[in-house]
């Protein structure tokens, strides 16, 4: 357990850093547009790594999993993540409890459609479909589903962070978020629905808006929610 205490803080601390943070962005922001730009320009490369991995991962299909992946999947939806936004902002409201918080978290969720058009349009990738579980919709890159979940969930580990000191509840909130983030992102290749290289842009392009989005309203009250978790 200590080992992971160690890992969350310095995952969340290196993060935290502003110039850490804006290499960390810069380094995120490179990778995705080189998968863009393959994607764009001609994906045969791209493509090599995708099916192996796809049909690879058909050979491990069982009917429990697939029931499984389905549910897990569900995690990235925008009718899931807004309702546990709107759960959130109503305890807020009735407990009178760190709506700081949920300022940093509704922003987070505010962006992502932007991005997630913006560069669907723009790459127009089609979808795999050696074998769908699942319809998908529209143009495959980056993942929608993943680019949703790495916003919403990938927030909550920096808001706790701001809100208690108490390591059990950092190192809970961090490997939590990163569980649920990892197996949305594990379902939608599972699936058949996004490629391998539309879920890793996902999981930076996510990356780059949590920490954006962390650092700009951080002058503007985020360490607020420490004092007022602590007082309720």
């Amino acid at each position: 357990m200590q080992v992971a205490h160690t890992f969350t803080d310095r995952i969340l601390a290196l993060v935290r850093d502003d110039r850490r943070a804006r290499l960390l962005v810069y380094l995120c922001i490179a990778a995705f547009l080189v998968l863009a730009i393959a994607a764009v320009t001609g994906e045969t490369l791209l493509l090599k790594v995708d099916t192996a991995v796809q049909e690879g991962t058909m050979e491990v299909r069982t009917g429990w999993l697939n029931t499984t992946m389905v549910m897990l999947t569900e995690l990235g939806t925008r009718y899931v993540i807004g309702v546990l936004a709107v759960g959130l902002a109503v305890w807020a409201r009735v407990t009178k409890r760190c709506t700081t918080t949920l300022v940093v978290i509704i922003a987070a969720i505010a962006v992502n459609p932007l991005f997630e058009v913006l560069f669907k349009e723009l790459v127009g990738r089609v979808r795999p479909n050696l074998d769908q579980l699942l319809p998908g919709n529209g143009p495959s890159f980056p993942s929608g589903h993943v680019l949703a979940s790495v916003g919403f969930y990938g927030i909550i580990p920096f808001v706790v962070w701001e809100a208690t000191t108490n390591r059990l509840a950092r190192t809970i909130a961090f490997f939590g978020s990163a569980l649920v983030i990892l197996s949305v992102a594990a379902s939608r290749v599972y699936l058949d629905v996004h490629w391998t290289t539309d879920v890793f842009a996902g999981l930076l392009l996510g990356t780059v808006l949590v920490v954006g989005t962390y650092h700009a309203l951080n002058g503007h009250g985020l360490h607020e929610a420490r004092t007022c978790c602590a007082a309720a």
